[in-house]
């Protein structure tokens, strides 16, 4: 597989795929996106093969971290987006069932609070806006991002805390 036989990579799918989509299965409880999961686990796989080492593990053990964290970044992403539409359920419903004038002043209000953060968000370097964006508007896991982005996931963790702390600085300079 390291030297891009298609032919083992084909063997090494067929020999352990059932196994990994039945845990990714147990993890997402949905057979669709076990299935997403899955092809997403393997496109990584075949992509990163010169990254195994058979001293540290087997390579069994490699596609299962692989595959596991693959299902958990799904997961959370869905959590993420579920959380994303209660949330907006239930500003809708307060929005509906205020009276015209409290929508006028949250409307105002809202849009105030966007155009603080979109201009906190433009005073950020181009790294952290870029990857504070993925990671909030996008919904992205840092571990998603690192891999957009082709750099290391310490440096995607750094740059999202590093940009979070300076939007808090300026957001909370602004409120005060």
């Amino acid at each position: 597989m390291q030297a891009g036989d298609e032919q083992a990579f084909a063997t090494f799918y067929d020999k352990f795929a059932p196994g990994l989509f039945s845990m990714i299965y147990a993890i997402l409880h949905d057979h669709k996106e076990a299935e997403d999961v899955l092809q997403e686990a393997f496109v990584q796989m075949w992509k990163r093969t010169a990254t195994y080492d058979a001293t540290r593990s087997s390579l069994f053990t490699w596609a299962v971290m692989i595959s596991r964290h693959k299902a958990i970044d799904h997961l959370r992403a869905r959590e993420r987006q579920s959380r994303l539409v209660e949330t907006v359920a239930e500003e809708a419903n307060d929005f509906a069932t205020s009276a015209p004038a409290d929508r006028a002043d949250y409307a105002l209000e809202r849009s105030d609070e966007r155009e603080r953060v979109r201009a906190a968000m433009a005073q950020l370097g181009e790294g952290q806006r870029e990857v504070v964006e993925l990671a909030f508007f996008a919904g992205l896991a840092q571990t998603q991002i690192a891999e957009k982005l082709g750099a290391p996931l310490g440096t995607i963790k750094a740059r999202i805390r590093r940009g979070l702390i300076a939007l808090r600085e300026m957001l909370g300079a602004v409120s005060s």
